[in-house]
């Protein structure tokens, strides 16, 4: 794999651009790296809006038809229902895994099964989040296509 880095005071935009001949599984871990790069959402926090990177979010949840965003060490509320971040975010690194519940799976450390085919998710910053045993083996699915 060859990798070009072209910088000019012309450009204005940052453009990547991928030429290869078969796209394997490496190749679409970058490409979805590359696109979870691109996208952020917004979220506010003390009255203020902030404008967030998805690489920076470990998982949103629903508590009380609100939505929130959960970072490393700070806490977002969303206008996004969970429904519109799932339709949004489901092809990238995002699986939802209880009713009120989106995981990235890039924060995901380990995963344990529980008694009820339920699932607790050890997260990067030490929290641990049930996975209902419905999303339990689309969760684990989502491990193995991801490479994680």
């Amino acid at each position: 794999m060859k990798f070009i880095l072209e910088q000019s005071d012309e450009w204005s935009d940052v453009e990547i651009r991928v030429r290869c001949g078969q796209i394997d599984k490496s190749l679409e871990k970058l490409i979805e790296q590359i696109r979870l790069y691109g996208f952020s959402i917004t979220g506010e926090k003390d009255g203020e809006t902030f404008t967030i990177n998805l690489e920076q979010i470990f998982y949103f949840e629903t508590v009380d038809n609100r939505t929130y965003a959960y970072c490393e060490d700070s806490v977002y509320e969303c206008k996004q229902k969970l429904y519109e971040l799932e339709e949004r975010l489901g092809t990238m690194n995002f699986q939802r895994i209880s009713r009120s519940c989106i995981l990235n799976i890039y924060k995901l450390l380990s995963i344990r099964t529980l008694l009820n085919g339920r699932v607790e998710a050890k997260l990067e910053n030490g929290e641990k989040l049930i996975v209902n045993r419905h999303y339990a083996e689309s969760l684990r699915q989502k491990i193995e296509e991801q490479g994680v």
